[in-house]
């Protein structure tokens, strides 16, 4: 690994300006978060990138790329200063499919400021989808579920505050969330309280007191009883 890979990697894109100011012919690099939270729509926080060794004053064009969608595909420009480094944030890529939770992307910038010379770098992240999943759909209060958080932070337990009717009933830890995606399953009973039936509201975040707490993550759903 490269003394420019390591300042990418370990800082702060905001602090890349004042400790990566030019780089070897050959030595251009890219670097992204290791994996980008997908909210989508008007919440969608931006996905930062950033880069160095690429022409001085030229312009390099970012795109990304999937095993399952290998044409890359057009992700963003930027102008590149007089050191040959840039800093820019975008809106993340699509996932290849909306089925997808968690998917592996490749970042492909390509500086063809000298059409005969481009520059070209890679780096690989992973784009997680914000939220909870519940396998199988909960419907009995006895019956075994997965719940799945993602894109939570790392290192910190994950909750989930079963309310109904306006009230929390029970809060449940999951567990700590791990790896760069901020991930954490449980395999526990439906519903850990006494049953209610009918519909009940679930709010996941990292607060083992408010079930408000941002981010926080919503669900619905309902209750029935075992048929006689």
């Amino acid at each position: 690994m490269t003394a420019l890979r390591r300042a990418l990697a370990l800082l702060p894109l905001g602090a890349l300006a004042t400790v990566v100011t030019a780089a070897p012919a050959g030595a251009a690099v890219l670097n992204t978060d290791a994996c980008v939270r997908y909210v989508g729509g008007k919440d969608q926080p931006p996905m930062a990138i950033g880069g160095g060794g690429f022409t001085p004053n030229g312009v390099i064009t970012l795109a990304t790329k999937t095993k399952t969608t290998p044409r890359p595909a057009r992700l963003t420009s930027s102008p590149l200063q007089p050191t040959g480094l840039f800093l820019k944030t975008t809106r993340p890529p699509q996932f290849s499919s909306p089925r997808r939770n968690l998917e592996a992307f490749t970042l492909i910038g390509v500086d063809r400021t000298n059409p005969q010379a481009p520059i070209t770098a890679t780096t690989p992240f992973r784009m997680v989808r914000f939220g909870l999943t519940s396998k199988p759909a909960p419907k009995r209060p006895t019956s075994r579920i997965t719940y799945t958080a993602r894109g939570f932070t790392t290192g910190r337990r994950v909750y989930i505050h079963f309310r109904f009717g306006g009230v929390t009933r029970r809060t449940v830890s999951l567990g700590v969330a791990k790896g760069p995606c901020g991930m954490v399953s449980r395999r526990m009973r439906a519903l850990p309280t006494r049953a209610r039936y009918g519909e009940w509201t679930s709010y996941t975040n990292q607060s083992g007191t408010s079930s408000r707490a941002l981010p926080s993550w919503k669900d619905t759903f309902t209750i029935f009883r075992r048929p006689s």
